[in-house]
């Protein structure tokens, strides 16, 4: 369950208080005369928003409700946070989009890392053709409501000829990705939730599914088709779930030589409802529950999974979704969130394409630039933080004798 990441959130917070030197006491009903006022900083429009928030999932705990309740959570998709990556060891310095190949070899069918797996896609999603997402974030705010902003600063990073930028999460940010599927009359439909908050020195993590086990799905199917055994291939999905199951076993790798991910599970795969109401009432009118640690299920030869997959067109996962290889804990999301800003040398050396994975601080989907501020033919372009974060307190750079080592500090685990 996600109790342990709940009490994360309410522990980092007095820490953070103290950090500041507030007493962790309880606030007072009244906002204090000399609070801070925050400005409201949106990256979508209104209607936009209003749009994605009906995708917020309904989740089993109070408090991981309340955050998505939370009026201040920043939406966003790559539509207002394009993707991009950085380049300060060759001819074209700056900030390019992972879109456009620079390369000159016409066998290189990248020119960067960043469009590729494991990076170019939500995790367990890459073979999965209706699945998309958005994401947001939640900072944390002091005793007088004022946000702790996001700090960025500029180094040498590894083997570059000039300063790169990284950047740093203030303890108690909330980063969400929303993962949403598209049934085949064009309607969308929440099937996952995960969840990042910043801890000192690391990120812990959740995912919220409407089923983290095979039991689960079963007794739902049960509850809202009390008939289920008329239906045919209800009835076999239901026994499916029901019965011991033999899976074979499968690899999940990327092909680099400094690989990122070499996983080996079983493999569950559904059989169709057949029945698309069904379906939809699964996905729509379950309570999203934390699968923290759980096992889908386990096989008879010893194998596990730690979610299905499926070759339906419309089922509670995305067909060929590929997450039971991937289990949900902060080590194993750790293998590829580690390499945020890292070099593609250090995954394939002498290949034609250039610059880091994109990101920094552990988190790919986000970052301070300016969307004027990236190449879209190859020449790179000159860094500017984005105005808005800026202006709404949300950015600042990095200074020692204002931002404090207890709040600000680097996750162990990453090289960048």
């Amino acid at each position: 369950m996600s109790q342990s990441l709940v009490r994360t959130v309410i522990g980092l917070m007095g820490c953070l208080l103290a950090a500041y030197g507030f007493a962790a006491e309880s606030p007072s009903p009244t906002p204090a005369k000399n609070a801070v006022r925050t400005t409201n900083v949106r990256l979508m429009s209104p209607q936009r928003e209003a749009t994605f928030r009906k995708f917020l999932p309904k989740v089993d705990d109070a408090d991981v409700q309340a955050i998505l309740d939370d009026p201040s959570l920043i939406l966003y998709t790559d539509q207002e946070m394009p993707e991009c990556y950085q380049i300060w060891d060759g001819q074209l310095p700056g900030l390019h989009s992972v879109s456009y190949n620079i390369s000159a070899d016409n066998g290189e069918p990248y020119g960067n890392g960043n469009i590729e797996f494991p990076w170019g896609h939500p995790a367990g999603t890459h073979r999965a053709a209706n699945v998309t997402s958005f994401r947001f974030v939640r900072l944390p705010k002091d005793a007088n409501g004022k946000v702790m902003p996001i700090t960025w600063y500029r180094k040498h990073l590894s083997g570059d000829s000039a300063q790169g930028y990284a950047w740093v999460y203030p303890v108690g940010t909330v980063f969400g990705e929303v993962l949403t599927m598209k049934a085949p009359w064009g309607t969308s439909y929440t099937f996952e939730m995960r969840l990042r908050v910043r801890e000192n020195g690391d990120w812990n993590v959740d995912v919220y599914r409407p089923f983290p086990t095979a039991e689960d799905l079963s007794h739902r199917i049960k509850e809202l088709r009390p008939e289920w055994s008329k239906n045919a291939q209800l009835a076999k999905l239901v026994k499916h779930l029901d019965s011991p199951v033999k899976m074979q076993k499968r690899v999940l790798a990327d092909n680099h030589p400094g690989r990122v991910i070499y996983q080996t599970m079983g493999v569950d795969t559904l059989p169709p409802a057949g029945d698309d109401a069904l379906v939809v009432k699964l996905l729509t009118q379950t309570t999203f529950q934390s699968a923290l640690g759980s096992t889908w299920r386990k096989s008879t030869n010893g194998l596990h999974t730690c979610a299905p997959t499926t070759t339906a067109r419309f089922h509670v996962v995305p067909a060929n979704y590929d997450a039971g290889f991937i289990e949900a804990d902060r080590v194993s999301c750790r293998r590829c969130h580690e390499t945020t800003n890292r070099h593609v040398r250090d995954f394939q050396a002498g290949r034609d394409w250039y610059g880091r994975v994109r990101g920094s601080d552990g988190i790919f989907s986000f970052h301070p630039f300016d969307p004027s501020s990236i190449s879209h033919n190859g020449y790179g372009g000159t860094p500017q933080m984005r105005s808005e974060l800026v202006r709404g307190g949300l950015l600042e750079r990095f200074n020692p004798n204002r931002h404090s080592s207890r709040v600000y500090n680097r996750v162990s685990h990453l090289r960048e």
